[in-house]
């Protein structure tokens, strides 16, 4: 039986007890399972990239459709 319409936050089921997490018992469980995503640091790259001689540089235009995405 649910206590007074208390739903999990993560898969918004019933809870039958209140938990101080807001989680259910399965998603509390994976939430403690998962690991947290560690950003590695990028570092600049300040060498310029090398034209290649006979060779034209094409502008970037945003959202070009490419062979992929037809």
């Amino acid at each position: 039986m649910p206590a007074d319409g208390l739903r999990c936050r993560e898969c918004h089921r019933p809870l039958r007890r209140p938990s101080p997490s807001g989680l259910g018992p399965v998603c509390e469980r994976r939430a403690n399972a998962r690991p947290t995503p560690v950003l590695a640091a990028r570092t600049p790259t300040t060498a310029p990239v090398p034209s290649i001689p006979g060779q034209t540089e094409l502008p970037l235009i945003p959202f070009q459709p490419t062979l992929h995405s037809l």
